[in-house]
């Protein structure tokens, strides 16, 4: 992934930082930690990581993590949340797997006439993006509920469904097992 593209997903995933959280890494396991910090402290930690199990191949995902470990919750939109969880590389079928990975707003003849309001800014909600808000990462891998775990997923793009719900938790349970570590790299002072 591009700087320019990393710096406009981190933006989208952490709180305010007064950093350069593009410039503050620590690779572990295969994903990149990003550190973001107000201050001089670290407030947050976005991580980016991918799998090769999408339909069509390689899913990549920027993860926003809080320091206890929960995936964040970015936004409440009309009682939604919004979670900090972006896919930043597909290639999966159009209308079907992408409506999995994508966040698109709905252009509407209200949305076309409405100025900047509350939501402006904020990402799109996405049923199977959001529903890893305030989550952590425990043990046992995530699964869809068609296989018996507890994630939605959508009929007729199961394959990305299960890909998304995998890369999210891959990336989750690599900050939670290395916790310690990657906070303590990520609070040095800036390189």
């Amino acid at each position: 992934m591009k700087m320019e593209s990393v710096n406009k997903a981190l933006k989208e995933v952490l709180p305010a930082f007064d950093n350069s959280p593009g410039n503050n890494t620590f690779k572990k396991n295969g994903i990149t930690f990003y550190g973001a910090k107000k201050n001089g402290e670290l407030v947050a930690v976005a991580a980016s990581g991918s799998s090769m199990k999408g339909y069509s191949g390689k899913i990549a995902a920027m993860v926003g993590l809080k320091l206890d470990g929960k995936i964040r919750t970015i936004a409440v939109v009309d009682g939604k949340k919004l979670s900090a969880v972006l896919i930043t590389e597909q290639k999966e079928t159009p209308g079907l797997g992408t409506v999995v990975c994508e966040r698109k707003r709905q252009k509407t003849i209200v949305s076309i006439f409405e100025k900047a309001g509350k939501n402006a800014g904020l990402p799109a909600g996405n049923k199977i993006l959001d529903q890893f808000a305030d989550k952590s990462a425990g043990d046992t891998p995530w699964q869809v509920t068609k296989d018996g775990g507890k994630f939605d997923y959508m009929t007729g793009a199961t394959i990305s469904s299960k890909a998304v719900t995998g890369v999210v938790y891959k990336i989750a349970h690599a900050f939670v097992v290395n916790r310690k570590e990657i906070i303590k790299e990520l609070s040095k002072a800036d390189k």
